[in-house]
């Protein structure tokens, strides 16, 4: 279970708008909407449009003056507690596995949760405070427009398919929703653009209680002092052991647009069968779209490069920079054209390593003249931070076990550190959490409470709905992904940190892995003066912020000609004995020519000579003997010449290749790409900076979520 306890004071609340309280003397206007507008809604619904709103949790005490209220953040000290009750459970608590509960185990207790200062409002651009300090850099000028407001409306659904397998009608289903604002930046303009600039911010304490001591608000700490130095339950208490987590949260220039939440009654159809439950039948489901986005972050970064020359040379000009290492007439190594291969006659050849490859190389170098400049970047306007320092000055900082919650007479809200902490920049969080097809399930088996994405129906008209062809092969499947650029009927999900861009018009998402590309960062990512390099706690480095120079780059590429000897055999002679005994094929002939790779594991035989057909046969009172051709027989000068322009070039891996020549000439498998390989100068982005990351197209098949009473 879970207890609630708050004392909470809003001004002009947002939240007010969506529950239907207001608790203060000011409150927001709702525009009219037109007939016309109104004729494109199917159902019944309210539509809903804040204005300079913002929110914040305050303590309890005397009424507070707007300035008072926006100015003054030691009083943020209104709280929500989950608090569990009940005792662990000896399986929880014996960390020993001895079955009992003694000082040899660990000190294991329950975690008391205590979160304060929720603040929504428009963002000031400072990731260290959690509300602008004046009403009218606070104040949401308007949270949508009058064409694109809050709605919140009842609608029906219909030929949606129940679970079951055999049923193949649709049916209607009638759902409750309150959606947000749609997603449309550029429509909007001015009027709406506050809705896209938000911020909100909390900080919140988590305690380890102590199993033995009853839970107070008197200001006792005793009840979060548990275990010894060693962290076992011992025989002592170390009162100095610090059982608290304290953390901060600050989520800058996001918007909430595009989100909605939608209650309906289930179909039935669901059995046991396919891993399916009758717990999915007629009975409360939910569907959500939760869109956390600060915008497109496709050309963020803080990297500039002006590349002013760039050349491409090779080490010959002729022939295209290729060069001859070995010429495929002798058995060893040797760039001459005559060898004791054999190329020049028409008599027997070798077949030795030497003779069955042509190779040629070519070296090129390429140079890059540059400069690169670290970019002005405002590190604080788009970002999730978390963060858990506290300042020097922070009050009762050095107390582990403080908390404005027990503190009845001077609560005070703590300060944190500017710079510290985990950056996310840039987030465009989407996610879908159920839809009609495949609902979200709330339910209790009387002790424990449940949240379920049901199973995907193994049924054509459910998976069609929510599966992908990501070819676009097949039109009849209809899901696809929720991100910044793209967010039509939903079904899966995408998590974007950073510099983030899609190459097929939202279709999916890349990370960018430039130097430049923003992203995850621990610490602040600092564009100028220096920061901690990571060798050593607290060691500084000054940070360059711009570098020239030319480099360059030698590569060598490898080409080669292959061939191997192909043989082919037929019947030389036939013959008969006296009297036409024993007749019969008596020897065969051989023709041997070359063949050449076409690197597809095909050969070809050039300029080939035709074997002899096979020798006729006799018959004779005093024997005979027929002959055709003779034996063996070799392919022509021009069967052995490498010039034949129906043979290939190859490049790919050849170790026999690779041994002939030797690593000094370069190695078969690499060929040099078109682009210019000279290498970037220095890298100068912030040594925190940890760069982008995406996850894209997440698709959830089924989810359960089971509290379990320890």
């Amino acid at each position: 279970m879970t207890t609630l306890n708050y004392t909470v004071s809003f001004q002009k609340t947002v939240l007010a708008s969506l529950i239907g309280l207001c608790l203060s003397q000011t409150s927001f206007a709702l525009e009219e909407l037109s007939d016309a507008g109104l004729s494109e809604t199917t159902g019944e619904g309210i539509a809903i449009l804040p204005q300079n709103a913002f929110m914040v949790f305050r303590g309890a005490g005397p009424n507070e003056s707007v300035n008072q209220i926006i100015t003054d953040r030691s009083k943020d000290t209104g709280y929500i507690n989950y608090m569990p009750v009940g005792p662990l459970s000896v399986a929880a608590a014996d960390t020993s596995g001895n079955g009992t509960v003694g000082p040899e185990d660990k000190a294991v207790g329950k975690a008391d949760i205590f979160l304060y200062g929720l603040a929504l409002s428009k963002s000031d651009g400072d990731a260290n405070s959690r509300i602008a300090n004046t009403a009218t850099a606070a104040a949401i000028s308007s949270w949508g427009t009058g064409a694109n407001p809050w709605v919140f409306k009842v609608k029906t659904a219909n030929n949606i398919p129940n679970f079951s397998t055999t049923d193949s009608g649709g049916y209607p289903v009638t759902y409750l929703s309150l959606e947000a604002p749609l997603y449309q930046p550029t429509i909007d303009g001015a009027a709406g653009a506050d809705a896209y600039n938000l911020k909100l911010g909390l900080w919140t304490d988590v305690f380890v209680r102590n199993p033995n001591i009853v839970a107070t608000t008197n200001g006792s700490l005793a009840q979060f002092q548990y275990g010894d130095s060693n962290g076992l339950i011992g025989t002592s208490i170390d009162t100095s052991r610090a059982n608290r987590l304290r953390l901060q949260g600050i989520l800058n220039g996001f918007s909430l647009n595009g989100s909605q939440i939608s209650m309906f009654q289930t179909l039935g159809g669901a059995t046991t069968a396919g891993g399916m439950s009758p717990f999915y039948n007629n009975t409360l489901g939910m569907s959500g779209l939760v869109r956390l986005n600060t915008g497109d972050s496709k050309n963020t970064s803080i990297v500039t490069e002006n590349i002013t020359s760039q050349t491409q040379t090779y080490a010959t000009s002729a022939n295209n920079g290729w060069q001859t290492v070995h010429a495929g007439a002798n058995s060893t190594l040797s760039t001459s054209s005559s060898g004791d291969c054999g190329n020049s006659s028409t008599g027997s050849f070798s077949t030795s390593r030497g003779c069955r490859y042509y190779v040629e190389n070519r070296t090129r170098t390429d140079t890059k003249t540059s400069s690169k400049t670290r970019s002005a970047f405002n590190d604080t306007g788009k970002v999730l931070r978390l963060s858990t320092r506290e300042t020097s000055d922070s009050p009762n900082a050095s107390n582990n076990l403080y908390t404005p919650a027990l503190d009845a007479t001077g609560a005070v809200a703590p300060k944190f550190a500017d710079t510290e902490g985990l950056y996310l920049y840039n987030p465009n969080i989407n996610l879908v959490l159920g839809n009609l097809y495949q609902p979200l399930i709330l339910g209790s088996d009387g002790k424990n409470f449940s949240i379920e994405i049901a199973r995907i129906a193994n049924k054509p008209e459910i998976y069609k709905q929510i599966y992908t062809d990501y070819t676009g092969a097949d039109t009849t499947y209809k899901g696809s992904t929720c991100n910044v650029y793209s967010c039509a009927s939903p079904t899966h999900s995408s998590i974007a940190i950073g510099t983030v861009y899609s190459p097929d018009n939202g279709k999916t998402l890349l990370a960018d892995t430039s130097e430049g590309a923003i992203g995850v960062s621990f610490g602040r990512l600092i564009s100028t003066g220096t920061q901690v390099s990571g060798t050593s706690a607290g060691s500084l480095v000054p940070l360059t912020n711009s570098v020239s120079g030319t480099t360059s780059a030698t590569m060598t590429e490898v080409r080669y000609k292959q061939r191997q000897q192909n043989t082919q055999i037929w019947n030389q002679t036939y013959s008969c004995g006296l009297f036409n005994t024993s007749c019969g094929y008596k020897t065969l002939g051989y023709l041997y020519q070359w063949e050449y790779s076409q690197g597809t594991g095909s050969w070809v035989i050039t300029n080939p000579t035709a074997k002899p057909a096979d020798a006729a046969t006799c018959s004779g009172v005093l024997g005979c003997t027929s002959t055709s051709g003779s034996t063996p027989m070799y392919g022509t000068v021009s069967n052995r010449d490498w010039s034949n322009a129906s043979i290939p070039w190859l490049t790919s891996r050849n170790a026999v290749v690779n041994d002939l020549i030797g690593s000094s000439n370069g190695t078969t498998g690499y060929v040099i790409p078109t682009a210019n390989q000279a290498p970037a100068l220095n890298n100068i982005t912030p040594l925190n900076n940890l760069g982008s990351a995406v996850v894209d197209g997440l698709l959830i098949q089924h989810l359960k979520l089971t509290t379990k009473g320890l």
